[in-house]
């Protein structure tokens, strides 16, 4: 487990530094406010990270991922086997038998030899940060607090299945362009590999002089054909850098996810879903018992955009100093007037968690509906686009032919 130093306040405005272990940051921020310090700054030991060979040698694989949908059986499983009286431990191992995703196996094993040792199931779960994310840890614990394990549980499926479901939408709005876009390149490669290069050696035997659009269908042939390995190295480079730089660099990612929501057609639809998690995740955690300041640094995590994560955290900071849900996430600028409105109405009528579960659901119809738009528009759209581009190729292939009949009828 990593060791952070950080800094704090307490209530009577007094700076204490120091040093503790905990599994993330977020994990550290919580326990610090259970304290009732206020965060400063939390940072990580460099010689705390862990090496190549620790997590080559660690029981869990290194590439460690249990899909959200097998998360969400898991925790219906335990949570109907908990509520008709079945041990905690047998659960566990019959739930392990069964699963079907040799990962989650691989932990259920580890869970339950930490069950036999008399660890609690949240805090075996802790020790598989790749798999269980902090949010559902706290909603564990916060289950074992007050006795309700299996319906904290039960809570948790319906959350993971909610976000299973819009994940699935925003794949189903992103699988068809891909494939196109695939075939689209799949048939510029065959053109520009094959059929042109063919129709140069037939034209160039003849020598005549060619026409400017057939020339330079020529010219960009014989550059892909001749740098075809720069080409693609260099692209792959390019690739791997930008990812590199956007999944390390805060700076980068915040650029790249506020260019995300101000894309035109797409962006709409992008912030609505991060919208969607980010209410759905807070109706959650406060619907377990959590308290305000701690949900909302969870669940900006949660929410897929760096722009909305860091407005939870300026919400944050303005609740602590004593400000009203509502205020506080108004003055980020960054949430919709409807979300405001709805949050605004829950905290005065104390059904808040209520409010924000249906304020998800709106706004997760709304992408649904773009989902099916966008499915029905798109797909003309990309059609005219390859036929234009094969129709340009197709006449300046044939183009050098049209000429040559027309000066030997001419002549």
């Amino acid at each position: 487990m990593p060791t952070f130093s950080y800094r704090a306040k307490r209530k009577n405005g007094k700076t204490v530094t120091g040093r503790e272990s905990a599994r993330s940051r977020e994990s550290l921020v919580i326990s610090l406010e259970r304290k009732n310090l206020t965060v400063i700054s939390i940072s990580k030991k460099a010689s705390d990270e862990k090496s190549l060979f620790k997590k080559l040698t660690s029981k869990e694989p290194i590439f460690a991922k249990v899909k959200t949908f097998d998360l969400m059986i898991l925790c219906r499983q335990l949570s109907v086997m908990l509520h008709g009286g079945v041990p905690i431990l047998n659960a566990i191992e019959s739930i392990m038998y069964e699963a079907k995703s040799p990962v989650l196996k691989k932990i259920l094993e580890s869970v339950a030899s930490d069950l036999r040792e008399g660890k609690t199931l949240s805090g075996s779960f802790k020790k598989h940060p790749g798999v269980f994310s902090t949010l559902f840890i706290a909603i564990m614990e916060a289950g074992e607090k007050v006795g309700s394990l299996d319906e904290m549980l039960r809570r948790l499926a319906v959350y993971l299945e909610s976000r299973d479901r819009l994940a699935r939408k925003i794949r189903s709005a992103t699988t068809y362009p891909a494939v196109i876009t695939v075939f689209f390149l799949a048939a510029i490669a065959v053109l520009t590999l094959v059929l042109i290069p063919k129709f140069k050696s037939i034209y160039e035997s003849f020598g005549a002089e060619l026409p400017a659009l057939t020339q330079i269908m020529f010219d960009i042939s014989s550059f892909v054909i001749k740098n075809i390995v720069f080409i693609v190295i260099g692209f792959g480079i390019a690739m791997w850098g930008f990812i590199s730089y956007v999944t390390k660099s805060k700076r980068a990612r915040r650029i790249f996810d506020n260019f995300l929501l101000h894309l035109p057609i797409f962006g709409d639809a992008i912030r609505k879903a991060a919208i969607s998690k980010f209410c759905r995740t807070l109706s959650t955690l406060l619907g377990e018992g959590i308290s305000v300041t701690e949900a909302m640094r969870l669940v900006g995590r949660t929410s897929g955009n760096s722009i909305i994560e860091e407005a939870s955290d300026k919400a944050v900071n303005r609740i602590v100093e004593g400000e009203g849900i509502s205020q506080a996430l108004a003055a980020t600028g960054a949430f919709p007037h409807l979300m405001l409105q709805m949050a605004s109405v829950g905290v005065d009528s104390g059904s808040l968690p209520e409010l924000l579960d249906k304020t998800a659901d709106f706004y997760e119809e709304q992408v649904d509906t773009f989902v099916s738009t966008l499915t029905s528009v798109i797909e003309p759209i990309l059609i005219v686009i390859l036929g234009v581009l094969v129709g340009v190729v197709v006449m300046a292939m044939y183009l050098p032919i049209f000429n040559l009949t027309t000066a030997a009828t001419g002549g």
